[in-house]
């Protein structure tokens, strides 16, 4: 695999050499700055259609887009779609491959297994089912359109917020090749190759590779001073925050993990994958797609920061209690781990209690408390696990027949796998507080099936369609809490079989007005089994029934009754009595019918107005993070589906002889049943945290100036407020919860003076800035003989967001201004060119994702990248 990556480096340089000197590009011509907008053809209603003539909110962004924005995955679209909130990795997974997706206020923040997308992402119409590789690489792509609103008649279930479809391009019937080269910040080097290889005219090739290598920007360095019993500490002299120290640390191995791997540069990357494309050409009526692709990533998990810590609150406060000998019975003076029937890889480590009775921390173990916040998240005194590491493939056949004018027939297969392993440190300091890793394994299979076409002399176009998906796997959970005063091994197993009919109707009834319709019908069977254990018998120590197999007269219950049946731990499960979940497996089946209704008036030959209604859900599932025992299946252990139904009205518009594309849109959303984390306890649960109502607007513009000037702009407003919130879940661990009474009605049942927990809750729906401004002007200036040079700049204003579910003010994202520019020099025949420019440059840092962990009593957060620079070489054969 070394050998493959390294040669890729080489590779692109050979060919980009020979590309130079290849005298065949002597009748290249340089491209002429357009006069009018660029048509954009999308394929978003299953048939290709001008987007100007899709009754949706649709942001497409073009494959010359995407290069001149250095958009190189999916998460970097945020800056340029208006009302699309987009980020990089989850609260606590460590992974830049985690896709955190919001459209209008809708979508979802965590990467489990138990828990579907609430943006669908598609790549070439498969759908991607987990947020683990969601955020994938911009691999030969076309075309990228992100539909906004509920996408529930033609794309299904899970696209509740809307749809981002990513469509890879065909390979051509000339030979092509193109690559680039990327260095910058960070000791950055990316490699990019395209080739497209024709074997005859009817059987055409493709394949692509793609490597990003970078150093991350956090360092860990020594926490000054000796801190005996913490783990992986260098031996290096005591340094304040701010002072590198150029060490490696050993990964810790004393608690079971799924994987073991540090690094001193949190935040890298080392990744590397590679599309392949097959076309055959039969016959003009009949095609055949064949792909694949592979995604490699083993790199440092994401930079982690410690934001607050309150030493006295949680199982931080329970674990520095322990250590000063505080009187807490076999909680602080029993061995720590190996005690459940999971095997463990790790043997049982020695009590705490009254270890620091001296107060001395150099000879003992050293209490966790805010002198652990380095207050610069460029900067952390953390030593355990940094790692993110996936295996990703797909394959897929696409067959396209053209019956007839008014049949056309595609079926698309496709299968998925993926293997991921994350583990990182939570707790901003060298002891073992919070380290959480996961080991995710899943696989999916699908057909749909699409008959589409037009009727009545072209007045009625179609699309109907069946759509199977299967698929099964599992998510392994390690969570060690304070020095394993909890130990959770949390291994559990999901299957989801689902099957749908849908048909969408566009007819035109005169030249003025067109009606639209469409419905989905879905059948969903979900299965799950969890296992979540407590290695440390921590609901039994704590209790003061200890062992399970004691007399509940310990605590005065009966004494016919053992400890397990007292506490409540489920009986006859595999890892019984440590085993929080009943025995199943457990069932569940969903049905749902998504319509859609819309009109459209074609006011204009370049201006059409549309209204429409929409329906959208998400399916229910299980919860996979208990810390509490359930004797039998109750309603904590599963949450019900979310849905959507939204309104829309929109204006699609081009003028001044297609100089200017000015799309209008307004909406309005009914959000209920919201499937959102909730700190159940000590775990991030997820439950049906209450409804919402959100309406808002936007507009999206493009001009064409002439002289070589161009610019795109948009802006976004949602308006996102909970009507109705559940009171769920224990807000006593948490640090910072702010009070919006205001945001809630003053009278009736669902009042904020009927309900305490509404009373002190959360303002906001997480994710959803209320507005959102892009402005992105292209200058091109011809050189005449000499080439030419073009001017880029992207600016995004967003105003603040939150970034949980309790509007944590230590999570809470500031009003940003993200600064993107670039320069470009072409030469003259279109052979190659260079790119310097910078991203981020006016260096806003602000939180990508965290978690109010109140089971420890920490905020802890991943923020974004500080400003880079880069240049980057292509070339064109």
């Amino acid at each position: 695999m070394s050998v493959l990556k390294s040669g890729l480096v080489t590779s692109t340089m050979l060919v980009s050499g020979l590309a130079l000197m290849a005298p065949a590009l002597a009748q290249a011509q340089q491209a002429a700055p357009s006069s009018t907008v660029e048509e954009v053809v999308v394929t978003a209603q299953k048939t290709t259609q001008n987007i100007q003539n899709v009754p949706i909110a649709i942001t497409a962004v073009t494959a010359k887009a995407l290069q001149q924005k250095g958009i190189n995955d999916v998460s970097k679209l945020t800056n340029i779609a208006p009302n699309v909130q987009l980020d990089a990795g989850t609260p606590f997974s460590g992974s830049d491959a985690v896709l955190s997706a919001y459209i209008r206020g809708i979508g979802q923040d965590d990467f489990a297994f138990n828990l579907d997308p609430g943006v669908g992402v598609y790549v070439d119409g498969v759908y991607l089912a987990r947020s683990v590789g969601a955020n994938t690489s911009m691999l030969d792509v076309d075309r990228v359109e992100i539909l906004k609103g509920p996408q529930g008649t033609l794309f299904g279930r899970n696209t509740i917020g809307g749809a981002i479809s990513i469509i890879t391009r065909d390979p051509g019937h000339d030979f092509m090749v193109r690559g680039e080269v990327t260095t910058g910040q960070f000791s950055r080097l990316d490699t990019r190759i395209t080739a497209d290889l024709p074997i005859t005219d009817k059987i055409l090739t493709s394949i692509t590779f793609d490597e990003e290598r970078r150093n991350g920007w956090q360092h860990r360095i020594p926490f000054p001073g000796a801190v005996a019993g913490s783990s992986g500490i260098p031996d290096c002299d005591a340094l304040a925050a701010g002072t590198k120290c150029a060490v490696s640390y050993e990964a810790n191995t004393d608690f079971p993990a799924a994987g073991y791997a540090t690094s001193q540069r949190p935040g890298g990357q080392n990744k590397w994958s590679a599309r392949g494309k097959v076309l055959l050409l039969p016959s003009d009526d009949f095609r055949i797609t064949l792909e694949g692709d592979y995604t490699f990533v083993d790199q440092p998990a994401q930079a982690n920061t410690a934001l607050a810590i309150n030493p006295g609150l949680g199982l931080g406060g329970l674990y520095n209690a322990c250590l000063v000998g505080a009187p807490l019975g076999v909680l602080c003076t029993q061995p720590r781990l190996n005690v459940s029937p999971v095997p463990s890889p790790v043997p049982p480590l020695p009590a705490i209690g009254g270890v620091n009775v001296d107060g001395n921390p150099t000879n003992n173990l050293m209490p966790w408390d805010a002198r652990f916040q380095t207050g610069n998240p460029d900067f952390t005194y953390e030593t355990g696990n940094s790692f993110s590491r996936l295996k990703n493939f797909g394959v897929g056949a696409t067959i396209e027949w053209k019956t007839s004018p008014a049949l056309n027939l595609k079926l698309i297969s496709a299968y998925r796998q993926m293997h991921w392993d994350t583990g990182m440190d939570l707790d901003g300091s060298p002891l073992t507080i919070l380290a959480t890793s996961f080991d995710m394994t899943q696989h999916q299979w699908s057909e749909e099936l699409q008959a589409t076409g037009k009727l009545f002399d072209d007045r009625l176009n179609y699309a109907v369609g069946a759509y199977y998906f299967q698929e099964g796997g599992w998510l392994h959970d390690f969570v060690t809490f304070p020095d394993a005063l909890l130990q959770v091994d949390g291994p559990n197993r999901l299957k989801t079989d689902a099957e749908a009919l849908y048909a969408h109707l566009d007819f035109k009834v005169n030249d003025l007005i067109s009606l639209v319709g469409g419905a989905r019908y879905t059948w969903e069977h979900k299965t799950f089994q969890g296992y979540q254990t407590d290695d440390n018998a921590l609901s039994y120590k704590i209790s003061g029934c200890y062992p399970p197999g004691a007399s509940g007269a310990l605590i005065g219950a009966p004494a016919f009754l053992t400890c397990q049946q007292v506490i409540g731990f489920p009986p006859g499960g595999p890892y019984s009595p440590y085993q929080y979940y009943p025995t199943g497996p457990f069932h569940q089946n969903f049905t749902k019918f998504d319509p859609n209704v819309g009109l459209e008036l074609h006011l204009a030959p370049n201006v059409m107005a549309y209204g429409t209604y929409s329906q959208g859900f998400k399916t229910g599932s299980w919860t996979t993070r208990l810390s509490s025992p359930h004797p039998t299946y109750d309603s904590e252990l599963f949450f019900a589906p979310e849905t959507a139904k939204s309104e829309e009205i929109g204006l699609k518009s081009e003028w001044f002889d297609r100089r200017l594309r000015l799309n209008l849109a307004g909406f309005h959303t009914i959000y209920d049943g919201i499937q959102l984390n909730s700190q159940i306890g000590i775990s991030p649960t997820i439950v049906n945290a209450g409804n919402a109502r959100i309406w808002g607007a936007e507009a999206e513009a493009e001009a064409v100036l002439g002289g070589g000037l161009s610019w795109t702009a948009n802006f976004g407003y949602t308006d996102a407020k909970y009507t109705y919130l559940n009171n769920v879940g224990d807000n006593s661990f948490n640090l910072t919860l702010t009070s919006c009474p205001e945001r809630l009605p003053s009278t009736g049942p669902n009042s904020r003076y009927a309900n305490p927990n509404v009373q002190n809750g959360p303002c906001s729906l997480p994710k959803t800035p209320k507005f959102k401004f892009y402005f992105g002007p292209q200058y091109l200036i011809e050189l005449q003989h000499m080439g030419q040079l073009q001017f880029n700049v992207d600016w995004t204003r967003t105003s603040p967001l939150y970034n949980d579910i309790g509007n944590t003010a230590e999570l809470k994202r500031p009003t940003t201004n993200i600064l993107n520019a670039s320069i470009t020099y072409r030469e003259p025949k279109d052979r190659w060119e260079l790119s310097v420019g910078g991203t981020n440059l006016t260096n806003q840092r602000y939180v990508v994702s965290g978690q109010n962990q109140g089971g420890v009593a920490v905020i802890d957060a991943v923020y974004s990248d500080p400003t880079e620079w880069y240049a980057t070489f292509r070339f064109h054969y």
